[in-house]
């Protein structure tokens, strides 16, 4: 595992694009690692993207190729923020599907508890689904 660079771009565009029905541009991408305010960490595979703003951390976005799940690798790189949390005294939050029990699982496994939901935040195959809002501290 290590950092996240702007030469990432093209890959994390890829990545997701391979991950998510909506996806961001490569150009979305290098205006984020661009901003000091964003990091993360990255595995062949999979990154995970967050930003920082005093003790705060927003999970952005977290993706692993569909085709290399399960494999450890998210547990890797959700480690490496709760990590990184941990060191600088941040709270971590993030958003995730209502229905994306895998993840909610893993999260949950970390120690991240649910705090709100938002109403038709996520748009799947043209139906709407709730987003979890899960806090992390540490």
């Amino acid at each position: 595992m290590r950092n996240l660079i702007l030469k990432d771009a093209h890959d994390l565009y890829e990545i997701r694009k391979a991950s998510f029905e909506s996806f961001w541009s490569e150009k979305e991408f290098v205006s984020m690692l661009s901003d000091e305010s964003f990091f993360g960490f990255r595995e062949d595979r999979g990154f995970i993207l967050c930003r920082r703003a005093l003790n705060y951390i927003d999970i952005v976005t977290f993706c692993v190729d569909p085709k290399y799940r399960r494999q450890g690798i998210g547990k890797k790189l959700l480690t490496g923020v709760v990590k990184f949390a941990q060191r600088n005294s941040c709270e971590t939050f993030l958003e995730v599907a209502e229905k994306n029990v895998a993840a909610r699982n893993l999260y949950v496994s970390f120690g991240f508890k649910e705090i709100s939901v938002r109403k038709n935040y996520y748009k799947f195959k043209g139906k709407t689904q709730n987003a979890l809002v899960m806090k992390h501290t540490p």
